[in-house]
């Protein structure tokens, strides 16, 4: 369609109550809240190269069409206010990334922020901007509108580890997504700087185990003197004698797949998403 961006934003809610088809409605009012700000601020920085952050003075407006039953899902859609043609290819990418961008930018996750200003420079690029001084322009406003939708950032990911496990924002094909799970979550809400790690594995000896949450404390096997916290959301945990009760009774390690938070470089907590068979 002329009038709209791209074939619309996918945003889905993936685990806990959303395995369900149902989500606890004030985490999502309050998820869809800070979602339809970043959506829109950057949806009409896209469509008109304008950084507006008051509703009543943006180009454009955002609608969303009723919800799908795989998890819990709906479509938003990124409009003109009034009529006006929009050529949707390369913005919707644009558009895209640039979410990508504000979810990583709020979360510190600098390695891959680098690489995803790469591709919005050779989206802006791509747009027929060939000066590159205006180019740095628009990526120091892009900075500026991540760091002022940081509040926004922090409203959409209300539902996560409260209602449902992940949120994932993108194009409906999901060919540019940003999936927000625990890690990112607290990193997201921390007030302090909080780096994201990649998810890998580890060897760790549990020494503490909630049932009923899956938080817990670990100590890595190379320096079992130091415990961290640490949370399961390994969907095996719910299982009756599960490995991780298990090693824990058993006093033995486990080897399991996990991202870490990290502060000042040191492992503060780590999100367990799996248990390595061996």
């Amino acid at each position: 369609m002329k009038d709209q961006i791209g074939d619309g934003l996918l945003i889905r809610y993936d685990g806990l109550d959303a395995a369900n088809h149902e989500i606890e409605l004030g985490s999502l009012a309050e998820s869809l809240k800070g979602l339809s700000r970043i959506i829109g601020v950057t949806g009409n920085f896209v469509a008109t190269e304008r950084f507006v952050q008051h509703r009543d003075a943006m180009s454009v407006k955002v609608v969303v069409r009723p919800p799908e039953a795989h998890c819990f899902e709906v479509m938003a859609y990124v409009k003109w206010a009034a009529e006006n043609p929009l050529i949707s290819g390369t913005l919707a990418t644009l558009l895209a990334g640039l979410i990508t961008y504000i979810f990583k930018r709020a979360a510190g996750q600098r390695e891959e922020m680098r690489a995803i200003k790469d591709s919005l420079d050779k989206a802006i690029q791509a747009l027929g901007h060939r000066d590159q001084n205006q180019i740095d322009r628009m990526m120091d406003t892009i900075d500026r509108l991540a760091d002022a939708l940081r509040p926004a950032a922090r409203q959409a990911v209300a539902p996560i580890g409260n209602t449902a496990a992940s949120l994932t924002v993108g194009n409906a094909d999901r060919t540019e997504s940003v999936t927000i799970g625990a890690a990112e979550r607290d990193a997201i809400l921390s007030d302090s700087e909080i780096d994201v790690g990649d998810e890998r594995d580890f060897r760790v000896m549990i020494s503490e185990l909630d049932m009923e949450t899956g938080a817990c404390r670990v100590s890595l096997a190379d320096d079992l003197e130091t415990r961290i916290g640490a949370r399961i959301t390994d969907p095996a945990f719910a299982q009756a004698n599960n490995p991780y009760v298990s090693a824990m009774a058993s006093r033995r390690p486990i080897g399991v797949r996990a991202k870490p938070t990290l502060r000042d470089g040191v492992i503060e907590r780590l999100f367990i998403s799996d248990f390595l068979r061996n």
